[in-house]
């Protein structure tokens, strides 16, 4: 199912549900050009812009505080029910997911512009994973906020499947940097950091699918946030895989 119009009676609702779906679009434009700046500080050990993104990271607080305002404010004119009020928790939801996921910018942010300065270079051992999974943890970002806009429930459950091969490239460069800690014991505090920086990037793919299992709740009333593998087949009725 996808809906892309509001469809109320009340047309000035229609408008303050749009407004409040408006600025959780550009905050989530904020947390692309966030992850993508602090990935590339890392890969191309430009400290520029991981000082972008710590320059801009109040932004994202900013934009989370605004959201919750227009959205208790929304509630409490409105008194919404059903949809409507699952809709508001989903686009509420949405930003808290961003938002963290702007924190998980900020420390790679922090920790590429710490091994710049060390002259280190933390992913040489993953840097293909490193860099496959900065590529589909921003693309996983870029397609649930078009799930969230559109109310797109497919999309939403392919942000949730396309998780999977993203948790397996984890996984892969967790082995290569264990390889590299037998191989070589005094880069220890180095791969520490290839640590921290890899599941950042993980932890970002999740915001994006925990996002998406909030959209999915909204279009079909359906809680899925704690349902993994065949329990969300089942629950969908559409969908199978490991989440």
């Amino acid at each position: 199912m996808s809906t892309s119009a509001y469809g109320h009676t009340v047309r000035s609702f229609d408008n303050d549900l749009r407004r409040l779906t408006e600025v959780l679009v550009e905050m989530g434009s904020l947390a692309l050009r966030q992850v993508s700046d602090a990935t590339r500080a890392l890969i191309e050990q430009d400290d520029s812009l991981a000082v972008g993104v710590l320059d801009r990271e109040p932004q994202m607080n900013d934009f989370d505080l605004l959201g919750e305002e227009v959205a208790m404010q929304l509630i409490a004119r409105r008194q919404p029910m059903g949809i409507d009020l699952r809709s508001i928790i989903v686009l509420l939801k949405g930003f808290t997911e961003l938002e963290r996921a702007g924190d998980e910018a900020k420390k790679i942010a922090k920790i590429a512009r710490r091994v710049i300065a060390d002259g280190g270079d933390p992913i040489a051992s993953c840097r293909e994973a490193f860099v496959h999974m900065s590529t589909a943890a921003h693309d996983a970002l870029s397609k649930v906020l078009e799930a969230t806009q559109d109310r797109n429930e497919e999309a939403a459950i392919a942000v949730v499947a396309a998780d999977k091969q993203l948790d397996r490239v984890y996984k892969t460069a967790l082995r290569d940097v264990q390889d590299a800690i037998a191989s070589n014991p005094s880069h220890v505090p180095l791969i520490i950091e290839a640590v921290l920086v890899l599941k950042a990037v993980e932890r970002i793919g999740d915001h994006a699918k925990n996002l998406a299992k909030h959209v999915i709740f909204q279009v079909e009333g359906i809680e899925v946030r704690h349902l993994k593998g065949q329990q969300l087949a089942e629950a969908l009725g559409k969908f199978s895989g490991d989440s």
